[in-house]
C-alpha cells in the first residue's frame, strides 16, 4: 500500500509541476524540460556505458547536450536568431577532432553513442519551447493540452490493454503492449482532444483530433523505441527519477517521438 501511495503522491507532483511551469511561461517551462533533457541523457548514457568498449563521450556529450537545448530555447523564444545554432559546430568539430587522436579500437561506436543521445533526447525535449510558440507568442493551452492528451493515451493504452488486450503488438520488444492497447489509448486521447476544444480554442477542433491521432501512434512507437533500447543494455527502468515511475526517458518515452511529429503537423499547416 506504501508503494502504490508513493507512486501516485509521485505521478501528482510530475504532473503539477508540468502543468505550473507550462502556465507559469517559456522561461519556467524551458529550465524545467532543460532538466528533464539533462535527466534523460545521462540516463542514455549511463545505459550505454554498460557496454565500456563502447561507452559514450560523457562529459562532452553532456555538454554539448546542454548548449543544444539552451540555443534552440533562445531561437524559440525569439532571442536570437536561428543563426546561432551555428556555434554548435565548434563543440561538435572538437569531439570529432578528438576522437582522431584516441588510441580505441571502437572510438567510431562511441562518438555515435553520444551524438546518438542529442537526437533522441536533446532534440525532441527542446522542441517543447516551440509547441508553445507556434502562433508568434506563448500559449500554454497548446503546451498543457498536448500533455494532457498525451497522459489520456498512456491512460487509455494501459487500461484497455489490461482489461481485454489479447492481440500483441511488438511481443519481440514489449510482451505487454497490445493492438487493444493501442485502439484504446488513440480513442481516449481523441476524447480528450473534443473536450480540450471546448475549452482551449488556441487551434480548432480538427487540429485538436489531429494532434491526438499523432500522439496516439507516435507516443505508442516511442515506448516500444524506449524499451527496446533497454532491452539492448539489459536494465528495467532508464533511472529511478520518479519513484514507481522510473526516469526521465520512461515518463517521456512518448514524447521524445510524437512532439517532433506535433510540431511538424502545425508548422505545415501554417504555411497552408
Amino acid at each position: 500500500l506504501s508503494n502504490l501511495l508513493q507512486r501516485i503522491l509521485a505521478g501528482l507532483v510530475f504532473t503539477a509541476a508540468v502543468i505550473i511551469a507550462a502556465w507559469s511561461g517559456p522561461l519556467f517551462l524551458g529550465l524545467l524540460f532543460l532538466f528533464f533533457a539533462l535527466v534523460g541523457l545521462y540516463e542514455l548514457y549511463e545505459m550505454e556505458r554498460k557496454d565500456k568498449w563502447i561507452a559514450p563521450r560523457w562529459g562532452g556529450g553532456m555538454i554539448t547536450g546542454v548548449l543544444i537545448y539552451l540555443l534552440v530555447f533562445l531561437s524559440a523564444n525569439e532571442s536570437i536568431h536561428l543563426s546561432w545554432l551555428w556555434l554548435l559546430t565548434i563543440p561538435i568539430t572538437l569531439l570529432f577532432c578528438i576522437e582522431l587522436f584516441r588510441k580505441e579500437p571502437k572510438n567510431l561506436s562511441s562518438l555515435a553513442l553520444t551524438t546518438f543521445g542529442w537526437i533522441y533526447v536533446i532534440l525532441p525535449f527542446s522542441m517543447i519551447n516551440f509547441l508553445g510558440e507556434i502562433h508568434g507568442e506563448y500559449e500554454s493551452e497548446l503546451v498543457i493540452g498536448y500533455f494532457l492528451i498525451l497522459w489520456s493515451n498512456d491512460t487509455g493504452a494501459y487500461g484497455v490493454g489490461r482489461l481485454i488486450g489479447r492481440t500483441k503488438l511488438f511481443e519481440r520488444v514489449s510482451p505487454n503492449k497490445t493492438w487493444e492497447g493501442l485502439f484504446g489509448g488513440v480513442a481516449l486521447a481523441v476524447i480528450i482532444a473534443f473536450v480540450l476544444s471546448r475549452f482551449f480554442d488556441v487551434v480548432a477542433l480538427r487540429d485538436w483530433i489531429v494532434v491526438a491521432v499523432i500522439i496516439g501512434v507516435f507516443a505508442n512507437l516511442g515506448d516500444l523505441f524506449e524499451s527496446h533500447i533497454k532491452r539492448i543494455f539489459g536494465v528495467k527502468d532508464s533511472g529511478n527519477i520518479i519513484p514507481g515511475h522510473g526516469g526521465a526517458l520512461d515518463r517521456f518515452d512518448g514524447l521524445l517521438l510524437s512532439l517532433p511529429i506535433v510540431i511538424a503537423y502545425f508548422k505545415i499547416i501554417e504555411t497552408l
